[in-house]
Formats: structure tokens, sequence, C-alpha cells
């Protein structure tokens, strides 16, 4: 694979010169989110620490599932954030299901992850918390808790990073046992009694492992599921195509120009997506694009497309906001390009064997990026600056450091997206 990492040497120009993005209320929502978790989460953790202690003056923690609570009724797995992190979850929830074929797999999530998680079949029952409102919200945290209690749980798995609202949840569904990521926290350490180390140095794939390892589960595979798409939602997404005048995606490629609320400073400038799309257009008359996304980022696509000539514009075919999530995959698995930056669809397209071109800065290729042999089919450009990767860093925001100007994703330059594009089409011909 031709990985282009490159240290860091910021010009005076990037220094003094910055492209400055509107961050939009989608980022703001988050950043109130993770507001909350930690003014609220907070001492409302350390009460329910306090409270463990005293009522449970033995409390023990365990390295492992204990062998006499094993194989296990009713899993509970929590995850909030990351479109990317559920779907490299499916290896963990894969392998669970092959050791424990009986155990009831119950996944805790916001609304915007249920199709995913039913397009994968990574649960046999889904609780949804509602974020209209913090009353609806009180309502589905009460809805879940007692269907917790009624299902009698034996274990919970908080695989979000360090989030106190995961940690409430999966100590108030009662399960005995509650496996989470390690910190060296009064509040955690109380909460927690199975702890998994988080070892950054290692792939996620790898850190999920550790909690299949942690259930006594052996022989594990450890790359995620592929999703296949049946001939049905093949033929969905091919007819809805045709019906926008597009016979076909063969001389097509997909960009994906933005990123998920949770860290907007992943995406590259739009000034240098454009520079991207004119010289690519440019340079391969025969090729046009298609450009995806979520109907939240419209508005950012329209800004995009705004910046174009208009020749160039009639040549990309604007999705974003029009395909359901099965349309989408099934677009993916047709396109025999995708351009992204580090964010759920590039896990997305991973599962459904389509060659990327992925573009890093906050986010870790180490931690995230393609695993072992998916090196040889999915290329990476990451330029790597003392400051990155800034995400996954407990209490640091990422994009702390560079005051959320990502120099780490400007630094990366349209020539060096058009050098793995030239590589990737050449291959084709």
């Amino acid at each position: 694979m031709a990985r282009v990492e490159t240290p860091f040497r910021a010009s005076q120009g990037q220094r003094n010169n910055f492209y400055i993005e509107n961050n939009d209320m989608r980022h703001e929502k988050v950043s109130l989110f993770k507001f909350i978790d930690h003014w609220v989460g907070g001492p409302i953790c350390l009460g329910l620490a306090l409270l463990n202690r005293i009522f449970h003056p033995l409390y023990k923690r365990h390295l492992c599932i204990p062998k006499e609570s094993l194989p296990p009724g009713h899993i509970l797995i929590v995850k909030f954030f990351g479109l990317g992190s559920i779907t490299l979850s499916s290896a963990l929830i894969a392998n669970i299901r092959r050791a424990y074929k009986d155990c009831k797999i119950i996944f805790l999530t916001f609304k915007d992850n249920v199709p995913i998680i039913k397009t994968m079949g990574l649960a046999d029952e889904i609780l949804v918390i509602e974020t209209k409102n913090p009353f609806v919200m009180l309502q589905s945290i009460c809805r879940a808790l007692s269907f917790c209690y009624s299902q009698k749980i034996d274990i919970a798995m908080d695989i979000e990073f360090y989030s106190k609202f995961s940690t409430i949840m999966s100590f108030l569904s009662g399960a005995p046992l509650r496996m989470g990521f390690f910190i060296a926290r009064f509040w955690r350490d109380s909460l927690v009694n199975v702890p998994i180390y988080f070892n950054y140095s290692r792939h996620i794939l790898e850190i999920y492992g550790m909690f299949a390892q942690s259930l006594q589960i052996e022989n594990q595979d450890i790359y995620p599921k592929d999703l296949i798409i049946t001939d049905d939602k093949r033929e969905n997404v091919l007819g809805f195509l045709e019906r926008r005048n597009i016979p076909h995606v063969k001389n097509f490629i997909g960009l994906n120009i933005h990123a998920s609320d949770v860290a907007l400073c992943r995406r590259w400038p739009l000034p240098k997506f454009v520079a991207l799309v004119e010289q690519f257009l440019a340079h391969y008359p025969q090729w046009d694009i298609i450009l995806t996304g979520s109907k939240g980022e419209r508005c950012y696509a329209d800004e995009f497309l705004n910046l174009l000539k208009p020749q160039d514009r009639q040549r990309i075919i604007n999705l974003t906001g029009e395909l359901d999530l099965d349309q989408f995959l099934a677009l993916l698995s047709q396109l025999p390009l995708f351009i992204t930056n580090d964010t759920g669809p590039f896990h997305l397209a991973k599962a459904v064997g389509t060659r990327t071109i992925s573009l890093w800065g906050p986010g870790s290729i180490d931690l995230y990026g393609p695993y072992k042999e998916e090196k040889d089919f999915h290329e990476v450009i990451y330029k790597r600056f003392p400051c990155s990767p800034c995400l996954y860093v407990y209490r640091t925001d990422p994009g702390f450091f560079c005051a959320h100007k990502a120099l780490c994703m400007q630094a990366i330059e349209p020539l060096d997206v058009m050098t793995l594009i030239h590589q990737r089409l050449n291959e084709r011909a």
C-alpha cells in the first residue's frame, strides 16, 4: 500500500493563514452533551460510587469474567457515539455469539445508530435513548432501565470511551458484572468491576478483542463482519440511480466531504476538496463524481457545490440526504473508489469491500485505520503532527491544541490525493 505519511512541516503561511470553517449546530449539540456528561454526569457518578462502596464494603474487581458467571444469559452493550466504532464492534459481537449461542445481546444506544445495528444484525434487542429534550430523554432512560431489570442482565459491556453517561447506565442496569475501559479515577473504578485496558498503541479491533478475552473466549476472529449486499438492495439503488438518469456507476467515484458531529475538525477544508475535484475532472473527462452525505449535511454539501465552477458542478451527482442506509451501502458496493475523511462512511466502505482513500489528522490511523491485510486495499493520507492524534484522549477535546483549526488536515494537499487516485484508476485500466 502506498501510504502517504509525512512528519510535521508547518510553513509560516500555514501558521498564519487558516481556513476557518463554520461549525454548525450539530457540533454545538455534541459539545453540549459533553458538557452535561462532564458537569452533571460527574457528580452523579461520584455519588453512585460512594453509595456502592458504602453498601458493598468488600467491593471486588475482576480481571476477567469469573467462570461461575459463564455462560451469560443476557449481555448489555452500551455505545452511543461513533458509527465506525459500532461497525467495528461487529467482530466482538460475532465472537460472543459463536462462544455463547444462547446469550441474548441487548444494545443500548442513540436513535441515529439503530439502522446500522439492525443492518449488521448486532443485537437481539435495541434500547433507544431519545435526545429531543430532557423530558423525553428521561422517559427513554427509565424505559431502558426498566427493561434491563426485567431481563436480569448478567454482564454490561460499556464500550464507550470514558463517558459518565454510559458508566451510569451500565451501573443502573443492575448487571452484577460491568465491563469498561480502565481509568484510575475513583468514580470509574468503583462502578466498573471488570476493567479493560485501553491501549492507545493497539488497533481498536484488538482492544475490542480484550473484551472477548475477558469473557474467556478463545480462537477469536478479529476482523469485523462483512456487509453482504443482496440483489434486491442492489437493484433498488440501481433503480433509484436510473430515475436520476444515471445508467451505471462504473465511471463514478464516491466523495464524502463530511465528518460526524463527534469531531468536525476531521473535515478536510472545502477549498482543498474544490481544488481536488477540479484537478480530477480536468484529468479524467470520462469520469464523474457522486457526492454522499446525510440529511443533516445538506447545507455543508451545498456550500461545497457553490464553490465549484458551473461546468464542474454539472459533473457531480449530489445524493446528500437522498439515500437511506441500505441504499447508501448498496451504492458504496458498486463504486470503484471512495474518497472520504476519517469518519463512519470510511468503515462502511471497508465493510462492503470498496477501495478507499481516506484523509486523517485528529484521528489515529493506528487505532482506527485499515488493519493489517486491509492496508493493501485501503490508502490513507496522514501528516504526523506532534499534537496528532487528539481524538480518543481522555479529557482532551479534539482540536484543542490548534484552536480547532486542524492544521494536520490543512497540511494535506490535493496532489497527495491525486497521486493515489492515479494509482488506483491506473490499476483498473
